[in-house]
């Protein structure tokens, strides 16, 4: 495997990407830079005298925090996603694929250009109704793609999610300081991690999301995965995908919004949204769980919360858990 990067040479990049014949006979790049925050992987924006392309690479670790180690194939994983919704119609909410390589795991994308990361809306600490409907909508949609048989199972990234997700944020001493996210958040998060029944219910709905479900799920459906531009509304980064049960989808959805906005209600005027037949206590359950490990867990989110509001969120969690 041929690892790029940002500072890879612009020469040895051209070669590379000519070596797969992904550049025109007369296209030469003119810079490279990184595109996003590229938390999981290397990702690059290359600009060439033709156009803007996308670079994707994986490696055997998470690119945020290199000590985690996670599976090179996640990139096929986003790879078959973007196939699956293409093949089923529903291809104007996701990035144009232009090339992929098992033997680098790598993907080429087209450039969304300036599009807005819906990642501010934590900020915000609010979002338009209309907004949420078409979130919905494209979460709909890409439960009803019907995947080939074949479709990868994820079952490395998934355990990984599952320890970060139902185990980590329960453990006492995760060598995880919660004080040093924010002050106060250590002596709170106290009582929920000490809770016996809370690591129970979480221990318990983690058994049901290890289990192969029978719907294509995005995976990690949150703001971190939603882009837009003046035009359209774009989910991106599948590489969490994998056949299971809707309601894990919809929890990590609901969570978000409830975590933007503070507002509980947000739990059925999404469960209305869909207006499928889901078992809606699971949806809660991960709703629940889901807020936990966004608060008292490793992968922490770029919000401005103050200690009492991130309280009520740990007893509406522990509501939804044991109620």
């Amino acid at each position: 495997m041929i690892n790029i990067d940002v500072n890879t040479k612009i020469s040895d990049l051209s070669n590379f990407l000519n070596n797969y014949n992904i550049l025109f006979k007369d296209e030469h790049i003119l810079n490279v830079s990184k595109a996003g925050d590229g938390n999981m992987n290397v990702v690059l924006r290359i600009k060439t005298n033709l156009r803007s392309l996308i670079f994707k690479q994986s490696r055997p670790y998470v690119e945020k925090y290199k000590t985690i180690p996670a599976p090179l194939d996640r990139i096929e994983v986003e790879n078959k996603f973007y196939v699956t919704t293409n093949r089923n119609g529903f291809n104007s909410n996701f990035p144009k694929v232009i090339y992929y390589s098992k033997e680098d795991f790598f993907m080429i994308m087209e450039d969304l250009g300036s599009v807005e990361d819906l990642s501010n809306l934590y900020h915000r600490r609010k979002i338009d109704e209309k907004l949420i409907i078409k979130l919905t909508k494209i979460l709909k949609e890409i439960h009803s793609c019907s995947f080939q048989i074949n479709y990868p199972l994820n079952n490395e990234l998934k355990k990984l999610n599952h320890q970060h997700i139902f185990v980590l944020p329960f453990i006492k001493d995760n060598g995880f300081s919660l004080d040093s996210v924010h002050k106060g958040l250590e002596v709170l998060a106290h009582s929920f991690i000490s809770n016996g029944f809370l690591k129970n219910k979480s221990l318990s709905i983690g058994e049901q999301y290890l289990k192969k479900g029978s719907t294509l799920l995005h995976g990690d459906f949150y703001p971190g995965s939603w882009v837009q531009n003046k035009n359209q509304l774009y989910v991106i980064d599948p590489e969490f995908s994998f056949i299971g049960d809707i309601e894990f989808d919809l929890g990590v959805f609901v969570a978000h919004i409830i975590i933007i906005t503070l507002e509980e209600r947000y739990l059925i005027n999404i469960i209305n949204y869909y207006s499928e037949s889901i078992d809606q206590k699971l949806v809660k359950y991960y709703t629940g769980i889901e807020i936990f490990r966004r608060i008292i867990g490793l992968a922490q989110l770029p919000t401005n919360l103050r200690l009492n509001e991130k309280e009520y969120l740990l007893k509406l969690s522990n509501r939804l858990l044991l109620n």
